[in-house]
């Protein structure tokens, strides 16, 4: 499993979620974001590392000192501020930002389907590793 199909996973994931009104698959989503996140042990990583057939998961690559801005990975904070994104409208305003987590689930999709995140794009150009 790659990221790219990770994302496509954890989107569509979100949306059935949401259609079918069950806001505990949205906390499994957002303690499996929060869970590797903290511990930074990602679920492609670790398929790809206890799968015999699978092809090989690039980690990221360790860059110098000088390289990146912020010593912090950016898919790291992908998955932090994808939790959020699902979590703070859940609890603080759910008549308010319903569209928040419909948003963040299509974006998930089509950066699965692209092969292309902004967020994590955007995120490496701030200054993250």
């Amino acid at each position: 499993m790659t990221e790219r199909s990770f994302r496509l996973l954890i989107g569509v994931w979100l949306v059935l979620a949401l259609l079918a009104g069950q806001p505990v698959a949205s906390y499994v989503l957002m303690g499996v974001l929060l869970f590797e996140a903290i511990t930074n042990w990602r679920v492609p990583i670790l398929l790809a590392r206890f799968s015999r057939t699978a092809t090989a998961v690039a980690e990221p690559a360790a860059t110098a000192p000088g390289e990146c801005l912020i010593p912090f990975e950016a898919e790291r904070a992908f998955r932090l501020i994808i939790a959020a994104s699902i979590g703070l409208p859940m609890y603080l305003a759910p008549e308010l930002l319903w569209w928040l987590p419909w948003f963040v689930a299509f974006a998930l999709i089509g950066a699965g389907l692209s092969g292309m995140c902004p967020m994590v794009l955007a995120l490496r150009w701030v200054g993250m590793r």
